[in-house]
């Protein structure tokens, strides 16, 4: 059995990060370049927790979910870069402000003990649908996105030998990953479990895009990350997703301490 690995992708100092950080970042994924340098100013004007450390300390709630993965090894993706995988080898790509099971990887191995190219399976989201400003304040928090042959931000895996075949342009970002997978002559299998979670709290880059066009947000930031924190607190996570609880309530501590 090759190594399990948890690979994270960028993960910058936050607490050192400058505007121009900002907006090499969004040049690079084709979003407006000064969206976080606004965003910023209207956060840190209104909130107790300036958005470096907000994602600091998240990122450290999700560091803290990658480390409790039995049987992984967490490594930068600039270390993964350096090396040959072996063929053996199962990959899981994060961002650091997603969540995974403990016990991903033993499920992962149950279900489909000797992969050839890869793996996905269930991904919960932990936040808004953002699909209307009012949808975004009324609806539960925590969603089972349904299993649909959908590459969410951390919701897969990748063997040594696809990573080497393929290259890690083609497989390293889900939306790039997403549409290789389709291409594949054997497809990675499908384990209908729930086995991860995105994160899309306020400060992540997709809520940002969401909420800086709209009028009621800009006018109001509080309001809107007050409603978050009561929508967290208000989660219903089932049993079998007890590993989301501790995250959850380690978020809403901290969103609730940005309000003062």
């Amino acid at each position: 059995m090759g190594k399990r690995i948890v690979a994270v992708r960028y993960s910058p100092d936050w607490l050192g990060l400058t505007d121009d950080d900002t907006r090499t970042f969004l040049r690079r994924h084709g979003i407006d370049e000064n969206l976080l340098v606004d965003f910023m100013a209207l956060w840190d004007g209104a909130l107790k927790v300036d958005y470096r450390s907000f994602r600091h300390e998240l990122a450290g709630v999700s560091r803290a979910s990658f480390a409790a993965v039995r049987g992984a090894e967490v490594i930068p993706h600039e270390v993964l870069r350096e090396t040959k995988r072996a063929a053996d080898d199962l990959i899981v790509f994060v961002d650091d402000d997603d969540w995974l099971s403990p016990g991903l990887f033993e499920a992962l191995e149950t279900a489909c003990p000797h992969p050839l190219n890869g793996i996905w399976w269930g991904s919960i989201l932990v936040g808004p649908q953002f699909e209307s400003y009012e949808a975004a304040l009324r609806e539960p928090i925590v969603a089972l996105r349904p299993l649909k042959r959908i590459i969410y931000t951390n919701n897969y895996a990748v063997t040594g030998r696809a990573l080497n075949w393929h290259g890690y342009g083609r497989l390293f970002e889900h939306y790039h990953a997403d549409r290789r997978f389709r291409k594949f002559l054997l497809p990675p299998k499908k384990v209908p479990l729930y086995l991860s979670a995105a994160s899309k709290h306020p400060c992540s880059t997709v809520a940002v895009q969401f909420l800086m066009a709209q009028p009621q947000f800009r006018a109001d930031i509080r309001a809107y990350v007050a409603r978050f924190a009561d929508q967290l607190e208000e989660a219903d996570i089932p049993a079998e997703y007890a590993w989301l609880r501790e995250p959850v309530r380690q978020v809403e501590a901290l969103v609730r301490r940005a309000l003062g």
